[in-house]
């Protein structure tokens, strides 16, 4: 029974590890281009098309009280962006605009899996 215990154990937590690695990779490829995923470089920040994803963490954090919260407001952004839902200032709008929509370049499972991710991250 034991050996069954730890077996399901190590399953579990594989799977835990393999679920964290591809949503790092998912978000690298569906969000980094804009969002400063992965490793900053001078040439990233000159770069950059939107906010950070650790800023809309931040302030999905701040707005919202729980993650399901969040996750919902990311879903519902990423899919159909408007600037009556925006949470940063208006000077982030005139510096990056409205974020276009994904709607037909992400799904929302793949967007669940990538909210959950970047709001897990400690910054």
């Amino acid at each position: 029974m034991k050996k069954i215990l730890g077996i399901c154990l190590i399953l579990v937590t594989s799977n835990m590890l393999f679920a964290s690695q591809n949503a790092e990779e998912l978000a690298n490829q569906k969000c980094g281009s804009c969002h400063l995923m992965g490793a900053i470089t001078k040439e990233k920040l000159n770069n950059m098309k939107a906010p950070p994803y650790w800023a809309i963490a931040k302030k999905a954090k701040e707005r919202y009280e729980n993650n399901e919260e969040r996750v919902k407001y990311i879903i519902d952004y990423t899919l159909s962006p408007d600037e009556s839902k925006m949470l940063f200032p208006k000077e982030t709008k005139e510096k990056f605009g409205v974020m276009p929509s994904q709607k037909d370049k992400v799904t929302e499972d793949e967007i669940r899996l990538i909210s959950e991710y970047i709001l897990e991250k400690k910054f």
